[in-house]
C-alpha cells in the first residue's frame, strides 16, 4: 500500500503533460504531418448523451478533441451569398417542420466552436448539413418549397445533399435459417478514400453513439461517403446499407436532375434510426420523410425477422425483400439495382450492353455496377452456401476474404486497368473485402442495450486487392482488425464495456507475445505496438476517473474520451494478437467446405471466371 502511494504521484506526474495535452494546449488526437492531418488509424468515437442541445455542444468538442481545430478553421467566416441564405431558409423551414430537435442540436454544436475558438456560425453549420459546398441550379416551380419558407427575394439556387460523386459500399444481413444461433447478424462498409479535409459532415470519420434524452438510442458510422451507415439502434433496428435509393440518378444528366429543398439526408437517417422501433416502422419513417434528391432510403432489418432494400423512394413495387432474387433469411447490397422493376433506369450505350445478371442485379454502363456484379455474387455465394453458418467468426472472415490479387487475365494491374471500362471489369474479381473499405461494420443488435457492432477502420484483410482501377486506397499504419462497442444505457456504461473489452484484448495479447524471446524477429515491433495499447489503457483509466470527478457536458466528454482510449487499446492489442494468431481468412479456415467447389450452387456471371479466389 505504501508503495502504491509513492508511484502513484510519481506516475500521474510522467502521464500528465501528456494526458492533458491535448485537453489544454488543443492538441488534436490524430497525428498530423507539418500542417496536414492524417487519418487515424483505428477509426475515432464519439459519444453523446442529454438533451439536443447537450448533445450537440458535446458533439464538437470532441470534434476538435480529434481533429484539432484546423480543418473547422479552414471554413469558418466562409461568407454565404444573399442567394445561399435564401435557400438556407428554405431547408431550415423543412427541418423545423419534420426534425425540429435539430435545431437545438445546431446551435449546441455553434456554442461548442465558438467556445472552442472557431468563429463558426449557425448558418455555417447548417450549410454544412445541407451540403453548401456542392451549391447547383434548382430546376424546380415555385410550389416545391411553401411560401412560409421564402422570403420576396427568392432564390433559385439550392444545396444538395449529397455528394455529386457517389460512393460504393456493401452491406448483408442474416438471420433465422441462416445464422449458426437464428439471430440477427449483419454488416456494412463504406468504400472510398478518407481525406481529412474541411468538411466535418463527410470528411472527418468517426463512429457515433447517441444516447438521447427522448427516442432510440443509436450508434453510426458518419460519412461512409454520401450517406450515413452502418446503423444500429437499442430496439433492434439495423440500417445495413444506404441501399441503392436514387441509382437512377446516377444515369441522369445534370440537365435531367430535377433537385428541390427537404430535409438534410444524414438528418433523415439520424431521425429514423432514433425513432424507428421496427424494421417497417423504419420503412414508413424513412418514406414519409421529404428528401431533395431522392437519394436516401436504406437496407433495413431487425430481430424479428422483417428486412427490405428501399431500391426506389416512388416505386412501392421496387422495395427489394428476401427471396426476390432467391434469398432465404438473408438480404445484400451493394452498388447496384436488382429491382426488376427499376430495368428503365439503365441505358444502352455502344459496346456496352445493359443486362440483368441472376443473383447480381443489374450490369449497366456506369463503373460502381461493373465491381457490383461480383460483389453480389460473393455475398450470394457465401451466405446462400453456407446458410447456418453464419454467426460473428463468419462475418468476420466474410470482410478478410480477399479476391485474387490482379484480374486472372492479365499480367499487370496496368493492363487490368486498362481493359476494366472496355470490358465492364468482366475478369475482374471484386469482393465486399477490398482496399477500398473506409470502414466496415459488424451489427449484432439486440431489443435493449445488449447490443454490439464491431468496427474497423479500413479494410479488415491483411492481404487485399481493389475493386476497381481507383480504389487502391493506401492507409496510414492500419491495424486490420476490429474494436468493439456495446450500445449501454448510459455513456458511463459504454465506457466501461469498452474497458472490460480492451482488459481482455491486452490479456490475450500480452498471452501470445511473450511467447517470443528477444531473439525473435517480430518480437520488438510487436512489444512496441502492444505498449502503445497499454498507453492508450492508461489514458483511458485517466479519463474515467476525471469524468468521475466531474458533472454534465464535462463528464459526458469525458467519457467520449475514455472511451475512444479503450477502443485504440482493442485495436491495437488485437493487431499484435491476430499478427500472431492470424484470423479466419475463407470458409475453410473455419472448418467448413470448400469455396466453389463441386458441392455447391454457386452463382456466376457469363463470360467471366468465377467471381473469387479459387481454393
Amino acid at each position: 500500500m505504501r508503495i502504491r502511494k509513492i508511484l502513484l504521484p510519481i506516475l500521474a506526474a510522467l502521464l500528465l503533460p501528456c494526458l492533458l495535452s491535448s485537453e489544454v494546449t488543443g492538441q488534436a488526437e490524430i497525428p498530423y504531418a507539418m500542417d496536414v492531418p492524417l487519418t487515424p488509424n483505428v477509426r475515432p468515437l464519439i459519444v453523446v448523451s442529454g438533451s439536443d442541445y447537450d448533445m450537440g455542444y458535446q458533439w464538437y468538442q470532441q470534434i476538435v478533441q480529434i481533429y484539432g481545430k484546423a480543418p473547422l478553421m479552414e471554413r469558418a467566416n466562409r461568407e454565404l451569398s444573399t442567394n445561399e441564405l435564401e435557400a438556407l431558409k428554405g431547408w431550415e423551414w423543412y427541418i423545423k417542420k419534420h426534425t425540429p430537435y435539430m435545431i437545438d442540436m445546431m446551435k449546441g454544436m455553434q456554442a461548442a466552436a465558438t467556445e472552442a475558438g472557431i468563429p463558426l456560425t449557425y448558418e455555417e453549420i447548417l450549410a454544412k448539413w445541407v451540403g453548401e459546398e456542392e451549391l447547383i441550379p434548382l430546376v424546380r416551380s415555385k410550389e416545391k418549397l411553401p411560401k412560409e419558407a421564402l422570403s420576396k427575394n427568392d432564390s433559385q439556387r439550392g444545396c444538395r445533399s449529397c455528394d455529386e460523386e457517389e460512393a460504393d459500399c456493401s452491406g448483408w444481413a442474416a438471420w433465422g435459417s441462416a445464422t449458426k444461433d437464428g439471430k440477427l447478424i449483419a454488416g456494412g462498409s463504406g468504400d472510398h478514400e478518407i481525406i481529412i479535409g474541411e468538411n466535418e459532415i463527410r470528411n472527418f470519420e468517426y463512429m457515433l453513439v447517441v444516447l438521447p434524452k427522448e427516442g432510440n438510442s443509436f450508434v453510426l458510422s458518419t460519412s461512409t461517403g454520401c450517406c450515413w451507415h452502418p446503423a444500429m439502434n437499442n430496439k433492434g433496428v439495423v440500417m445495413f446499407h444506404h441501399g441503392t435509393t436514387g441509382y437512377c440518378g446516377r444515369y441522369k444528366t445534370a440537365e435531367e436532375q430535377d433537385y428541390g429543398y427537404g430535409v438534410p439526408n444524414a438528418m433523415i437517417t439520424m431521425h429514423v434510426i432514433r425513432n424507428a422501433k421496427t424494421a417497417l416502422e423504419a420503412q414508413q419513417l424513412m418514406l414519409s420523410m421529404p428528401s431533395a434528391d431522392g437519394r436516401v432510403g436504406g437496407a433495413w432489418a431487425d430481430v424479428y425477422g422483417t428486412a427490405f432494400v428501399i431500391e426506389n423512394r416512388d416505386n412501392p413495387r421496387a422495395i427489394r425483400k428476401p427471396g426476390d432474387n432467391g434469398e432465404k433469411d438473408f438480404l445484400y447490397s451493394t452498388n447496384n439495382l436488382l429491382s426488376k422493376e427499376l430495368a428503365s433506369c439503365y441505358k444502352e450505350s455502344p459496346g456496352k450492353p445493359v443486362e440483368f445478371v441472376e443473383h447480381a442485379g443489374w450490369l449497366g454502363h456506369i463503373g460502381a455496377s461493373y465491381h457490383s456484379i461480383t460483389r453480389n455474387l460473393g455475398l450470394w455465394n457465401t451466405l446462400h452456401n453456407y446458410s447456418g453458418h453464419v454467426d460473428l467468426e463468419f462475418a468476420k472472415m466474410l470482410w478478410r476474404f480477399a479476391p485474387d490479387p490482379r484480374p486472372t487475365r492479365y499480367a499487370t494491374f496496368e493492363e487490368a486497368d486498362a481493359a476494366y471500362e472496355k470490358t465492364q471489369a468482366r475478369a475482374w474479381n471484386s469482393h465486399v473485402s477490398e482496399q477500398g473499405n473506409a470502414m466496415v461494420g459488424i451489427l449484432m443488435p439486440e431489443n435493449g442495450n445488449n447490443g454490439r457492432i464491431l468496427i474497423s477502420q479500413g479494410c479488415a484483410a491483411r492481404i487485399n486487392y481493389a475493386q476497381s482501377p481507383t480504389a487502391r486506397n493506401p492507409r496510414i499504419a492500419p491495424t486490420y482488425t476490429f474494436y468493439e462497442v456495446q450500445l449501454d444505457a448510459t455513456a458511463e456504461k459504454v465506457a466501461q464495456d469498452s474497458r472490460t473489452r480492451a482488459r481482455y484484448d491486452l490479456a490475450y495479447a500480452d498471452r501470445e507475445l511473450r511467447k517470443l524471446t528477444y531473439h525473435d524477429v517480430a518480437y520488438a515491433p510487436l512489444d512496441k505496438l502492444y505498449n502503445e495499447a497499454a498507453t492508450e489503457w492508461q489514458k483511458g483509466q485517466y479519463y474515467l476517473g476525471r469524468a468521475s470527478a466531474t458533472k454534465g457536458n464535462e463528464s459526458v466528454i469525458f467519457l467520449g474520451k475514455a472511451t475512444r482510449a479503450f477502443s485504440r487499446t482493442q485495436g491495437l492489442a488485437r493487431q499484435v494478437y491476430e499478427t500472431l494468431v492470424p484470423p479466419p481468412t475463407r470458409p475453410e479456415n473455419l472448418g467448413l467446405k470448400p469455396w466453389l467447389g463441386a458441392w455447391g450452387d454457386w452463382g456466376k456471371r457469363e463470360g467471366t471466371p468465377r467471381n473469387q479466389v479459387k481454393p
